[in-house]
C-alpha cells in the first residue's frame, strides 16, 4: 500500500506499540506505530482517501490540508500496522493548539479505516494520539463529537465547555498574535465603557458661532385699523344636533335574562396548561447538549487530562 520505509520508526519520530505487547516489541510483524504525515509524504494520497471516506472533500483539497502538517502544529498523525515492507494504514487523527491554553491540544478528524473497524483500533488510535501529545509536553486533549460521546466517555473523556482551536492559523500567525486578537473585543469594550463613564459628568459643549442656526425672518406687518374694522367677524360654529325626543325619554334596555337551559349547564373547563418549553438544555449531558455546530447540529464538547 505504501513504499518501504528508508529508516526505522525510532529515527523518524514514530511511536511503536503492539496492541497486546509493549513498545519494545516493535520488530513484531504485527506491530502498530504512529507517525506524523509530514514525515511520510508517500502516504498523503492514501490518507486523503481515508479521511474523505468519512468527510467528503476533493482529493486535491484534502492533500493540500494534510500537507500543512508540521512539527509546530497542526500535525496529522497516521496509525500504521506491520513491518516497513508491508505496513497498512489504519487510522488518522489531527492535533492543533488551543488558543489561551498552552498545555492543551485539540484533536479532530479521528477516523479508522472502515475495513478495520470493530477491532479496537479506535481505542488504539486515541491512546497513541494521547501518548504522542504527552511526549510533546501537553497535558490535556479537547475534542468535539456529534454522536460518539459515549465512546469517548469510556476512554476517560468528560464533558466540558467550548474552546477555540487555532487550527492551521499557527502555520503563518504566531500564537501570541492569536491571543491578542482574541483579547481585543474585551479590551475595546472596557475602553468604551470607561470613556462613557468619564464623559458622563462633563458639561455639554457650547456650540460656536459658526454652528448656530441663522435667525428666523421677521414676522409680517400687522394690518392697519381700517382693514380690521372693515372685515366681518367670523360666523359662529353650528350648534350640535339635538337628540331625538323619544330616544331621550326611553331608558336603556335591560340585559338579557339567561336561558333556563343554559343556566343549568356546568361552567366551561379551564384552559389547558401551556406547552412545555422547547428551549435548548442549559446543562450538557451525554444525551443532551446546548451547543450547536456551524450547521446547527447538536455537538458535544469533551476533554481529558493526560
Amino acid at each position: 500500500m505504501s513504499e518501504t520505509l528508508t529508516s526505522s520508526p525510532a529515527n523518524r519520530g514514530e511511536v511503536c506499540v503492539h496492541p497486546r505487547t509493549s513498545a519494545s516489541d516493535c520488530g513484531h510483524p504485527e506491530n502498530i506505530h504512529i507517525a506524523p504525515i509530514h514525515l511520510r509524504p508517500d502516504l498523503l494520497v492514501p490518507c486523503a482517501d481515508l479521511v474523505n471516506s468519512e468527510w467528503q472533500r476533493s482529493q486535491a483539497a484534502r492533500v493540500h490540508s494534510l500537507m500543512k502538517s508540521c512539527q509546530d502544529f497542526p500535525i496529522c498523525l497516521v496509525l500504521l500496522q506491520g513491518p516497513p515492507e508491508g505496513e497498512r494504514l489504519l487510522g488518522h487523527s489531527r492535533l492543533s493548539r488551543v488558543v489561551g491554553q498552552s498545555s492543551s491540544l485539540f484533536v479532530e478528524s479521528v477516523v479508522v479505516s472502515k475495513a478495520e473497524r470493530g477491532r479496537g483500533y479506535g481505542r488504539t488510535l486515541m491512546e497513541q494520539t494521547e501518548r504522542y501529545a504527552r511526549r510533546r509536553g501537553f497535558r490535556r486533549l479537547c475534542l468535539t463529537t456529534h454522536d460518539q460521546q459515549h465512546f469517548y466517555a469510556h476512554l476517560g473523556y468528560v464533558l466540558s465547555t467550548p474552546v477555540q482551536s487555532a487550527g492551521a492559523m499557527t502555520t503563518f500567525v504566531p500564537m501570541e498574535t492569536l491571543l491578542r486578537f482574541s483579547a481585543i473585543p474585551n479590551k475595546g469594550a472596557r475602553n468604551s465603557q470607561g470613556s462613557r463613564k468619564s464623559s458622563g459628568g462633563s458639561p455639554p459643549a457650547i456650540p460656536t458661532k459658526s454652528s448656530l442656526p441663522p435667525p428666523p425672518p421677521p414676522p409680517p406687518p400687522l394690518p392697519n385699523s381700517q382693514s380690521v374694522s372693515l372685515l366681518p367677524p367670523p360666523p359662529p360654529p353650528p350648534p350640535p344636533p339635538l337628540p331625538n325626543s323619544q330616544s331621550a325619554l326611553l331608558p336603556p334596555p335591560p340585559p338579557p335574562l339567561p336561558n333556563s337551559q343554559s343556566a343549568l349547564l356546568p361552567p366551561p373547563p379551564p384552559p389547558p396548561p401551556p406547552p412545555r418549553s422547547t428551549a435548548q438544555p442549559e446543562v450538557q449531558t451525554l444525551t443532551e447538549t446546548p451547543y450547536r455546530d456551524a450547521r446547527g447540529v447538536p455537538i458535544f464538547w469533551m476533554h481529558k487530562d493526560i
